[in-house]
């Protein structure tokens, strides 16, 4: 079952079972992720396996933890730890791509960061296959983004949904020329088109535009513009929505993480928040 976390609002039965979290990825979000999990923040969780094919940022971050999980050094290692029941993928479109399907039909749940990935139709269909086959579920947290409940509520309704990205040039990187946007002096508008295209385009920048696509209108009726501005201070990001239901703005004015330019410091408290809702049950209003 493929779920947007946090757009649904819904009561769990509590459940005393400790969630034993595997993180692929130690970048800032798996990194702040473990962090929380370790030091309390998330209640019935405990990290208990990691990957990274940095062996020296792996190393690292397992030894910062008090839970001692395993520091897997191949995948297929990580996918055989034992006692973890929830992955959290936050690595990369690739990992994605390549792991989705093992983590599913080994059993275990699957929280998706880089969802990009899901904007590939046939990846899509096979991970929603896995999902139903093994009954285990997907999370894709809201990530950057806010009002995607409201989105998602008002889908069938909508007729246009156009997403603005401003951010500074220095945290984008066009993958199709390969060409650092360090060297621009004033805002320049680097990209207008679909969300496909974004996704493809950006693949470390603009995960927001699949999560809102995931949402609303799909891939190819999500308009993106990513503009590179040497004045901004963060990470903006301007939804726009309209439709029988009415009008929707959305202004996000995110602070970038700390260890990671390309990844909004909200990314990982929603990656948090996510965790908790799906570890410590209870009622969760929106999460």
């Amino acid at each position: 079952m493929y779920r947007l976390a946090p757009t649904c609002y819904y009561m769990q039965a509590m459940n005393s079972t400790e969630q034993g979290i595997g993180i692929l990825g130690c970048g800032a979000i798996g990194r702040g992720l473990a962090l929380a999990v370790d030091g309390g923040a998330i209640r019935r969780a405990r990290v208990v396996a990691l990957y990274d094919q940095d062996a020296v940022r792996l190393a690292s971050l397992a030894e910062r933890l008090s839970s001692r999980p395993a520091a897997c050094d191949t995948v297929e290692g990580f996918l055989a730890a034992a006692g973890v029941s929830l992955v959290v993928e936050a690595a990369s479109q690739e990992a994605v791509r390549r792991n989705a399907e093992a983590v599913l039909a080994s059993g275990r749940d699957l929280m998706v960061m880089s969802t990009g990935a899901l904007l590939d139709a046939d990846l899509h269909a096979r991970i929603e296959a896995a999902s139903a086959e093994s009954g285990c579920r997907v999370y894709a947290p809201s990530g950057a983004l806010g009002g995607i409940d409201a989105i998602r509520a008002s889908r069938h309704e909508l007729e246009e949904v156009t997403l603005t990205t401003r951010k500074p040039p220095a945290s984008l990187v066009d993958s199709a020329t390969g060409r650092d946007m360090g060297d621009l002096t004033s805002a320049t508008v680097v990209f207008e088109g679909n969300a496909s295209e974004a996704v493809a385009r950006f693949p470390f920048n603009i995960n927001v535009a699949a999560t809102l696509s995931l949402a609303g209108l799909g891939p190819e009726r999500t308009r993106v513009r990513i503009i590179a501005d040497p004045e901004a201070k963060g990470n903006n990001h301007e939804v726009y929505a309209a439709g029988r239901s009415g009008t929707l703005r959305f202004t996000m004015e995110n602070v970038p993480h700390p260890d990671n330019p390309m990844t909004s410091h909200l990314a990982v408290l929603s990656a948090i928040e996510t965790l908790r809702g799906i570890c410590e049950g209870g009622v969760r209003v929106g999460a």
